[in-house]
Order: structure tokens, then sequence, then C-alpha cells
């Protein structure tokens, strides 16, 4: 059998690589990774004085909150929206003060930076929520035929433009504020993200 020079196989080398198959892009970093909002605390998480549901999307980070503290064990009822304002941080804001949810390190904080916390009332000390009191949204099939969802504030809600289809899947978890039992906060992930409030009897879900 007659070898080839080396001299005319290190030559091939150069035409091997160029016909050689592309290596495959890396994967796509899966939905609402980390970046500069923060990680997604999509879920319920359980505090140091109560319950919070947390449901992101975009920039927007929609919310119910309970809570019970002080010596005379003031309450909290809570249920809105808060915008991103930077580095992993959302601002609540209506006529009484605004409260700062940061979503960093893998724990959620609730402060207030300005005036009072419209939902507890004075001397809220503010709340801490770390991973291991956490629980990831359910997932929800829609059942009826066009479903609404509705703004994120208290009973009863008013209807947005936004809907979902019989057959879509939704993330979802249930409210902590009061008079919520008919209703869920949810997203729906497509091309864009929608979050708001689905009324609990247009869903089947798979646990609560």
């Amino acid at each position: 059998m007659r070898l080839l020079p080396a001299a005319f196989l290190l030559g091939l080398l150069p035409l091997l690589a160029a016909v050689a198959p592309a290596a495959e892009p890396p994967a796509e970093a899966p939905f609402e990774a980390p970046d500069h909002r923060g990680f997604d605390p999509t879920g319920v998480w359980y505090g140091l004085h109560g319950p919070l549901v947390l449901m992101r999307a975009g920039d927007t980070l929609s919310f119910s909150y309970s809570a019970v503290f002080g010596a005379t064990a003031h309450t909290c009822d809570g249920i809105g929206i808060a915008g991103f304002v930077g580095d992993g941080r959302w601002e609540y804001t209506d006529a009484e003060g605004t409260v700062t949810f940061t979503t960093r390190d893998d724990e959620v904080t609730m402060n207030v930076t300005d005036g009072i916390a419209s939902f507890c009332g004075a001397y809220w000390p503010g709340d801490r929520f770390v991973r291991d009191g956490w629980k990831p949204p359910f997932s929800c099939v829609v059942t009826a035929a066009k479903v609404h969802f509705h703004v994120v504030e208290p009973p009863p809600p008013g209807q947005r433009y936004g809907y979902v289809l019989a057959g879509d899947r939704v993330e979802a978890a249930g409210l902590v504020s009061e008079g919520g039992a008919a209703w869920l906060l949810a997203r729906y992930v497509g091309e864009r993200t929608t979050a708001g409030l689905l009324a609990r009897e247009a869903l089947a879900c798979e646990e609560e």
C-alpha cells in the first residue's frame, strides 16, 4: 500500500475543515432567565409575615399579598402591579406611597421607599422571602371558548382587551388577598407574555 506524503495530508486539513458541518449554536436560555430584571420570581412565596403571590410579564410584576404583623396584629391585604425600575427593583406606587420589590440573589424583598404601604398601613416593617419558602405556579388549560384577562386589582376587576382561547395553557397561582376566590393570577406565554386575572371557573388546573 502506498502511503501519502505527510505534507500532502497537512494540505488537506483546511479543505476538510471548510466542508465539515458547522457546530450547532448553543441552546437558547429558558424563558424568563435571570437578566437585568433579576430572576423570575413567579409563584407563591411564604415570608416572615405572610404569603406573596407574584407573576412576572415583561416589565411588570403583578402581586397578591396577605400578612399579619406587629404586637397588635395589624393586617396587610394588597393586590396590584409593580413596574420595573432597574437593577432587579420593581415599584408599586399609589396616592399613599411606594412599595419597592427586589428580585435579586434568589430572594424577594418588599420595603416602603416613600410614604406608607397603603395595603398595610403605618409601621409595616416590610417582608423578606427566600427560596426555601417558594412554590412554583401550577399549569392550567383554558376550557371556555374565550376568556379575557382582567386587571390585577381588588374585585370586581376590570376587563382587559387581552384574552386566551380554549386549549391554551397558562401558568397560574391562587390569590391570597381578600375576595380572590373566584380568580387566579395567571400568565400566558406566546409571542409576547400576558399576565392578569383569569376566572377560575374557565380553567382546568393540574394542581393547586
